[in-house]
């Protein structure tokens, strides 16, 4: 039995800032199947707040965040969040 890989979409927004993390966001998940991980690395401070609030008006789940010399990781996976 063969396993079906991983939807994964890695978007870099090093050096790009406000609004155009939160545009490629929102387009990747909108082209993304359920189940999707959208991996999001980026320096604009602003996405720290700006990532979470897009995901929460789209009703996702937040995304997992990590933080290394002022670059930012975020993974998110295109689910709504459990109840």
């Amino acid at each position: 039995m063969s396993e079906v890989p991983e939807s994964r979409i890695e978007i870099d927004a090093l050096g790009a800032r406000c609004p155009i993390p939160v545009q490629r966001v929102r387009r990747a998940l909108k082209d993304a199947p359920e189940g999707a991980v959208v991996v999001l690395v980026g320096d604009d401070p602003e996405s720290r707040h700006d990532i979470p609030a897009l995901l929460h008006r789209l009703g996702l789940a937040p995304p997992s965040v990590t933080e290394s010399s002022g670059t930012f990781t975020f993974v998110i996976v295109n689910t709504a969040p459990p109840e």
